[in-house]
């Protein structure tokens, strides 16, 4: 990797001359915390720009202080924000196409059949969609990895042990019925209100990838991890075409060059997180991690999956279990 990334940082070097064009600022903001990817992604992006010498400027918001995740959606349609990344089950509220990606069981793993997914002719029609329906870019998918269960007091490793808990989930329909296909009570709140909600018992389990539940350190409350691994959750970048109409042909050349370095960069930690983050959560935090049945949680989905097929398109996800995990992406011959 040091190789490919000097490479292309020796390409973004080489554009980083004085242009003597009308400075543009770009914002961003996020809900995520410092040390997860998202937030490594967009501070190293931010940092790239302004220091490129091509008179653009970005100016980073992250940890929810724009508001939540449909917030953040909401202002980039409405230009009070140039970007963010948030969860595609969030996105699908507002271009329910786009929760597809959301089906339970649908990727094969998190580190590579994604990428050839989104980054292929599928994740171009859905973005070309997003852009008609409410008229942003989707400019990069970045990732979320795979979704776990963690609890106050009890393992899941069966779907029957997971059956009347109450379980924050996203407000969304398809993870709404995902869990109640399992026989859990869902309870829909913001991302931003779960650790106070597992540690006062509101709810009595979380669902997320391991990164985000070592960063926003929802194993105080929940020590116990049982890895489901039940759906993949990308992390679409959306940005206003109006803000990126601004920068010039030089400008636009030198965001799009690190904007996929990060892309790539973001992708990779999420992949290569994993085992340490299991490894530190053991040793540092006392978390009990359980390797559930994951064969029986799909097959007790499986009436959820038919139905979100059916409602999605049957060829489409097609599409995407035929599509072969090592085909091309973006960041081929990057990392």
């Amino acid at each position: 990797m040091k190789t490919k990334t000097s490479l292309l940082g020796a390409g973004l070097l080489a554009l980083s001359v004085t242009s003597g064009a009308q400075a543009v600022e770009l914002t961003a903001g996020h809900v995520n915390p410092p040390g997860e990817p998202s937030n490594v992604a967009f501070s190293m992006l931010a940092g790239i720009i302004n220091a490129s010498g091509l008179d653009m400027t970005m100016k980073v918001y992250p940890q929810g202080q724009i508001g939540g995740e449909k917030d953040a959606i909401e202002q980039v349609i409405q230009g009070a924000l140039t970007m963010t990344t948030i969860a595609n089950a969030h996105l699908g509220s507002f271009v329910p196409e786009a929760s597809v990606f959301d089906i339970p069981f649908l990727f094969r793993d998190a580190e590579r059949h994604p990428w050839a997914v989104a980054d292929g002719p599928v994740g171009e029609e859905i973005s070309e969609k997003v852009k008609k329906k409410i008229g942003v870019d989707v400019v990069s998918y970045w990732s979320a990895g795979m979704r776990h269960m963690f609890t106050k007091n009890k393992p899941i490793r069966t779907p029957d042990e997971i059956k009347g808990v109450k379980v924050r989930v996203m407000a969304n329909e398809l993870y709404i019925d995902l869990f109640n296909g399992l026989g859990a009570k869902p309870t829909p709140m913001p991302y931003g209100e779960l650790y106070q909600s597992l540690a006062t018992g509101l709810v009595d389990a979380g669902e997320n990838d391991s990164s985000g539940y070592r960063n926003m350190k929802f194993y105080e409350p929940a020590p116990t991890l049982s890895l489901t691994g039940h759906a993949f959750l990308y992390k679409p970048v959306l940005a206003n075409p109006g803000h990126l109409a601004k920068l010039n042909a030089e400008q636009r050349r030198f965001f799009d060059i690190a904007l996929t370095w990060v892309s790539c960069y973001q992708r990779y930690l999420f992949a290569n997180n994993f085992d340490s983050d299991i490894e530190w959560l053991k040793a540092n935090a006392g978390v009990k991690v359980y390797e559930p049945d994951r064969a029986a949680f799909q097959k007790t989905l499986q009436p959820v999956i038919d139905k979100y097929a059916e409602k999605y398109g049957k060829d489409v996800v097609k599409r995407i279990l035929d599509t072969p995990s090592d085909g091309p992406t973006r960041c081929t011959g990057l990392l």
